[in-house]
């Protein structure tokens, strides 16, 4: 018996238990690929799988629904890879520990992949019960979402036959997505120069940050470690020379970035007007932060000094300038819709190599012409330093339909289950519907999921009665999704 085994719905979270022995981080799929297929296989369901590894599995309509609307139900199969530090864990080799924790399901010092393994798991539980009224039924598991949705971008839409698609990879229970942001990854590099020089050395690190989703936490007022190492970078300048040796930041352009790291090189008469600005301006950032980042810390330790290679006087110039004119966080709210972020972009990595600083910025909003301004924006700063930039995996926003039959019925049965009414709305963030609504013509679709918290970080956890209301809820839209 699996620890999840006393948990309801028991095919869903026996589903989900089994996805989480195996390891399914980004870019590492194939094997819980393998399991749905075998899963497929074992239930006599089609299935087509492509060269990205996104997978399709296929039902027929249950007797009477034989001439219902094909209904598309779409998940992510990767997961974000985080764990606490100091953890014993490999991503590419450990399975995922989860354990029930009063109404919650957490895991042991890692993310949960509930995002969006709980998706996976509903897909299976509702494929392999004969008992369910549905019609015709593809499941479309994705790949790689969460490094840019490699896989719904290279899959070839013209593989679906429906045109209704329920996507599952939201995180609030009884709101449904029906809009969300466009988006870009800026990609940029600076050249450097080092030299040889015999420096004292200090060591600066920012940690103790909540981090979160770049699109769904980016108006939460969260800190994000990158722009404070820059601010600190810059507030150092004014108060000694010192020479960039090391510097880092951030773990995935999609996170906000949890903390960044700094070695310095410095003159010894230096070090304590360093390390006492250092001390102010981490009382300055906790002040600022108290409320929205009450674990933020700020250590600088100073350390031997040795010959090394630093950077150039102009090269730590130029890095500590840029850091201190790249925008980030919100940009625009929306007009339209009162608290909707609008246009945001995330200092999402940073990374300074032997002869180059590379940076990731993830750009979001829901008007293109302003996700081009931001791209843009970010652009200039970095060629004004002297380097430059591309973007990568851009991808469309979708647009609000008010007709839609799909929301209608979610609506509905919402209404019907819980006697209560459940919110329509609009995620500043990716998600797969994007891509499709843009690839195939007249897609009707709707994402939604049961609750979740702190996705992307070791303290993810979810729901488990969401669960139970957002399968339940699904059960009732597959029966009233029978013939007109």
């Amino acid at each position: 018996m699996g620890e999840l085994s006393a948990l309801q719905p028991t095919a869903v979270f026996r589903h989900f238990e089994e996805i989480c022995k195996i390891p399914h981080g980004s870019g590492n799929v194939s094997a819980l690929v393998d399991h749905c297929i075998a899963f497929a296989e074992a239930h006599g369901l089609a299935w087509e799988r492509d060269q990205a590894d996104n997978l399709i599995i296929r039902k027929p309509a249950s007797p009477g629904y034989e001439g219902a609307d094909g209904l598309i139900l779409q998940g992510h199969t990767d997961m974000v890879c985080e764990k606490v530090a100091g953890l014993p864990f490999d991503f590419e080799k450990d399975g995922i520990q989860p354990y029930a924790d009063g109404d919650w399901l957490r895991a042991r010092g890692t993310t949960l992949g509930a995002d969006n393994g709980i998706a996976v798991a509903m897909c299976l539980a509702l494929l392999e019960d004969d008992t369910l009224e549905h019609p015709p039924l593809e499941v479309l598991l994705t790949s790689d979402e969460e490094i840019g949705m490699i896989g719904a971008f290279a899959f070839d839409c013209s593989r679906l036959q429906g045109h209704k698609l329920i996507n599952l990879d939201s995180e609030y229970e009884g709101v449904l997505m029906c809009s969300c942001a466009g988006g870009a990854t800026v990609r940029s590099t600076l050249p450097v120069e080092r030299e040889p020089k015999a420096l004292q050395q200090i060591k600066l690190d920012i940690t103790g940050l909540k981090s979160g989703h770049s699109g769904v936490e980016i108006d939460k007022g969260r800190a994000n470690a990158n722009v404070l190492m820059g601010r600190l970078l810059d507030a150092l300048a004014h108060k000694g020379d010192y020479r960039l040796i090391q510097l880092s930041g951030g773990p995935r352009e999609t996170a906000i970035a949890c903390e960044a790291h700094a070695v310095l090189g410095v003159a010894a008469a230096e070090a304590e007007p360093l390390l006492a600005e250092v001390k102010r301006m981490a009382a300055a950032y906790q002040k600022e932060y108290a409320t929205t980042e009450p674990g933020l810390t700020v250590d600088a330790v100073s350390e031997a000094a040795g010959e090394c290679e630093v950077l150039t006087a102009d090269s730590t110039r130029r890095v500590r300038q840029l850091l201190l004119a790249l925008p980030d966080g919100v940009q625009v709210m929306s007009p339209d819709m009162p608290g909707l972020v609008q246009t945001s972009l995330n200092f999402g990595t940073l990374l300074l190599e032997d002869t180059q600083l590379c940076m990731a910025h993830s750009v979001r909003s829901s008007i293109t012409t302003q996700k081009q301004w931001i791209v843009s924006q970010v652009q200039a700063a970095v060629a004004l330093a002297g380097g430059a930039s591309e973007v990568a995996g851009d991808y469309p926003g979708w647009s609000y339909n008010p007709h839609s039959v799909v929301k209608d019925t979610i609506l509905k049965a919402y209404q019907e289950l819980f006697g209560l009414e459940a919110k329509v709305d609009a995620v500043h963030a990716g998600i797969e519907c994007g891509l499709f609504a843009d690839s195939i013509e007249g897609l009707d679709c709707v994402s939604i999921g049961p609750e979740l918290a702190d996705v992307h970080t070791p303290k993810e956890k979810l729901s488990i009665p969401s669960v139970q209301r957002t399968y339940q809820l699904m059960q009732a839209v597959l029966k009233a999704s029978g013939p007109a």
